[in-house]
């Protein structure tokens, strides 16, 4: 573009267009009735208004990059103005979300301790401290050297795998339990050769292979479940520390950033949020680290594309939604790259979409055909397509199942959302048809990134959008963090040496950058500040959830009543087998899950009967799921035929022993 405003004109134009389209599409009862007779009605108005904002974006660059006069923000007083308006207005915003964030469903923020002091003391609080920090970042120069800086990151990295390793899981709450025993009961049934098939699919992902080689080194049982989970939490953590390394040079903000990127695992809790720690988050960050790897080390080649599309391939068999996202993401910054550099090359810049449009369909297919090769090794059969991506296919668990409504007030989502699309701007406006000059590939690489970046995590966040609960947006925040941190050091020059009496010495945007540094370091602040008082304040149920004697003590407990081997499902009772190096003999789908696939339950009690079964052991509320999702004639034959001989309380979980009448 002719002046570097007109991308913040075509940004704020863009961004007021699709959020214009997004109220409509929920406020107004035919547009709302129109778009949910075609499916999920927050996964498609989310959809189009990303491609809206997008199309809008570069429709009004290039409309601006065609005129002559210069935009009204050029003028470093417009701009000025411009940007304490809308630094008031952001402020505003987060302040009213930050009053509203015990509103959202699932909220546990209550507990929080910046929610149950005054509001005043806390506003007084951090005022304080944002005068005190801004004056600091002004007139102060952070040195410090690289092992400096890896001590952090290690020490950040082991507390994190600390946090995660938690054996305890009983203690946690009903649905913690649930999600927990969903992943380890899909390993389970790998570690014993048992083959996927549509009772015993896995609806997470196929992890479980990637899992079966370690958890057999190590022994199998649940503990060391939890303990490899531990070090992939870790890793995820590490590598968005080097990737934050390699992508920001200085060092204030390399700080900032890893103790900003640690707050959801150190502050907000102890132990794991299983819905998506590690599990959906893991190769996120090794593709964004992958990715700053190439770019720091300028290693971009034919063989780290292909590399980047193998790393995708293996995140698409640990979980096809974000190994999905990570291919796209690669793409995206392939292609971007060739549609900034290759000025009038039209039929290079179409070879090279192909290509990865190629690369994300075998990335897809591989990881595919690694699942059907590991059925036929184990005696299953060939599953197909419908089935290795079950349940996401299915309205009846992105919609009935798991949809919640998106909080229309004030909330965190709409600010990460809009932190999206401007990392989306950044790199389309260094396409080459939008400049009249050639820019070298140093300049254009990071532009690129941020795209790429932006992709991943507009793709990682439908989970939060299909889903709207309060931790669930913790999928993001890593490289919502990263970015952020990227942006600010666009403009802490401007921001440090920034001086209203030498405002026409700055360019509009330069003022418009650092306006955005200063907010920034405001959020990047808090976040600090929220990490290391939490972090505290948890660290007494983190010691309770790292104890694992009870644990194996109950275990025993059962071991001392129960037959070995007695067929066993349900919550609780993988966990519990596996430690007594017991088999279950029932290899199913988890049962919290029962209701995306009901005929599971038929299958159980007709393997029961099949056998003619002296006893079986059921985990938590389990025979209650068969009774509720299988057919009355099974399930009333069931309870017809066993009885409960023994129960066994731990934690609040109850654990039933069945034996015939």
């Amino acid at each position: 573009m002719k002046t570097s405003t007109n991308k913040i004109m075509a940004f704020l134009v863009s961004l007021l267009i699709s959020a214009g389209f997004s109220i409509c599409c929920f406020e107004i009862p035919a547009v709302q009735a129109a778009i949910s007779a075609r499916g999920n009605i927050n996964l498609l108005t989310y959809a189009m208004t990303v491609i809206l904002f997008c199309i809008s974006y570069l429709l009004i660059s290039l409309f601006l990059t065609g005129r002559d006069k210069p935009c009204l923000f050029q003028k470093p007083k417009a701009a000025l103005g411009a940007s304490i308006f809308l630094f008031i207005a952001n402020l505003l915003f987060l302040i009213r979300m930050f009053q509203l964030e015990t509103e959202i469903y699932g909220s546990f923020s209550s507990r929080y301790i910046w929610q149950i002091l005054p509001f005043w003391l806390v506003a007084s609080a951090l005022i304080a401290e944002a005068v005190f920090f801004l004056s600091f970042v002004r007139k102060s120069r952070i040195s410090s050297s690289s092992w400096g800086l890896f001590a952090l990151y290690g020490t950040l990295t082991v507390l994190i795998g600390y946090n995660f390793y938690t054996p305890e899981v009983f203690l946690r709450n009903g649905a913690d339990r649930l999600h927990m025993n969903a992943y380890f009961n899909s390993i389970y049934n790998v570690l014993h050769g048992s083959p996927y098939t549509e009772y015993t699919t896995s609806i997470y992902g196929h992890y479980g292979i990637l899992y079966k080689l370690p958890m057999k080194l190590l022994g199998g049982d649940h503990i060391d479940f939890i303990l490899l989970n531990s070090l992939a939490g870790a890793l995820t953590f590490l590598a968005m520390f080097v990737a934050l390394h390699f992508m920001v040079k200085n060092n204030l903000l390399r700080i900032l950033g890893a103790v900003a990127i640690s707050f959801p695992v150190l502050a907000m809790r102890s132990g794991v949020y299983w819905q998506l720690w590690p599990h959906r988050v893991l190769f996120m960050s090794l593709m964004l680290c992958y990715m700053a790897f190439c770019l720091r080390y300028k290693k971009l080649n034919r063989l780290t594309c292909i590399l980047g599309y193998v790393l995708a391939f293996i995140g698409i068999l640990w979980n096809t939604e974000s190994g999905l996202f990570c291919a796209a993401a690669w793409a995206g910054f392939w292609i971007l790259r060739s549609l900034c550099l290759k000025k009038n090359q039209i039929m290079s810049i179409i070879r090279t979409g192909i290509f990865h449009i190629i690369g994300i369909i075998l990335s897809f297919l591989g990881a595919w055909g690694v699942v059907e090769l590991y059925n036929i090794a184990n005696g299953g059969q060939i599953m197909g397509i419908k089935e290795f991506l079950f349940p996401l296919l299915q309205s009846s668990y992105m919609d009935d199942l798991l949809r919640v409504d998106l909080p229309k007030f004030p909330s965190a989502y709409m600010v990460i959302v809009a932190l999206f699309f401007l990392a989306c701007a950044w790199g389309i406006s260094h396409m080459w048809f939008l400049h009249k000059q050639e820019e070298s590939e140093s300049a254009v690489l990071p532009a690129c990134y941020a795209f790429a970046t932006a992709v991943l995590s507009l793709g990682q966040i439908t989970y939060f959008i299909n889903r709207a609960a309060y931790h669930n947006l913790e999928i993001i925040h890593l490289p919502a963090v990263l970015l952020l941190c990227m942006m600010t050091e666009t403009g802490l020059e401007t921001f440090r040496t920034f001086h209203i009496k030498k405002l026409d010495s700055f360019s509009g945007m330069d003022v418009f950058r650092g306006a955005f540094t200063a907010m920034a370091l405001l959020v990047l602040m808090t976040l600090c500040t929220g990490t290391v008082v939490l972090y505290g304040e948890n660290t007494h149920a983190r010691e309770e959830l790292h104890n694992k004697q009870e644990f194996t003590d109950f275990a025993a407990h059962i071991a001392a009543n129960v037959p070995p081997n007695t067929y066993g499902f349900g919550i609780g009772v993988p966990e519990i087998y596996s430690v007594l190096r017991w088999d279950t003999n029932c290899y199913t789908l988890d049962l919290p899950d029962l209701s995306l696939r009901p005929e599971v339950g038929d299958y159980i009690i007709d393997d029961i009967k099949s056998k003619q079964l002296p006893a079986f052991f059921a985990g938590e509320s389990s025979v209650t799921h068969l009774k509720k999702y299988s057919s009355k004639e099974k399930s009333s034959w069931l309870l017809d035929t066993y009885q409960v001989a023994q129960t066994f309380e731990f934690k609040g979980s109850v654990l039933e022993y069945y034996t015939l009448k």
